[in-house]
């Protein structure tokens, strides 16, 4: 009976170390991902002001009015007139023959000349 007693009591000790030693290991877990936690939090944080810094600068910079005066300090090119557009149909195709691509080019050039006639007509009439 006395050793039934001894090994209840170590049997006991057992359990409540293993226990101690099983929280121990819980906690320091526990610190450990809450460390982690806060970290990813800060992370996103910077993040989410990095885009709103660059969100920004992305408006300021395409700005249509700072674009167009790039565009006129950087480049020489002048505003497109309506007689520079032309249709799908009026482009040559390698497939066509040269006496086809003459008449379409005729045929589209008097239609933009009659276009263009129109476009001056209705420009002196709104004057």
């Amino acid at each position: 009976m006395n050793t039934n007693k001894i090994a209840i009591y170590v049997l006991s000790i057992t359990v409540v170390l293993f226990t101690i030693a099983a929280s121990s290991y819980l906690k320091t877990s526990v610190y450990r991902l809450e460390k982690e936690l806060k970290e990813i939090n800060r992370s996103i944080q910077n993040d989410k002001d990095t885009i709103h810094i660059l969100n920004a600068e992305w408006s300021k910079l395409n700005n249509p009015t700072r674009l167009r005066n790039l565009a006129k300090a950087h480049t020489n090119l002048n505003s497109v007139r309506g007689e520079q557009i032309i249709n799908y149909s009026a482009l040559p195709f390698s497939y066509e023959s040269e006496n086809a691509k003459k008449q379409n080019a005729r045929r589209n050039i008097a239609a933009l000349a009659k276009n263009n006639r129109n476009i001056r007509k209705m420009a002196n009439n709104v004057r």
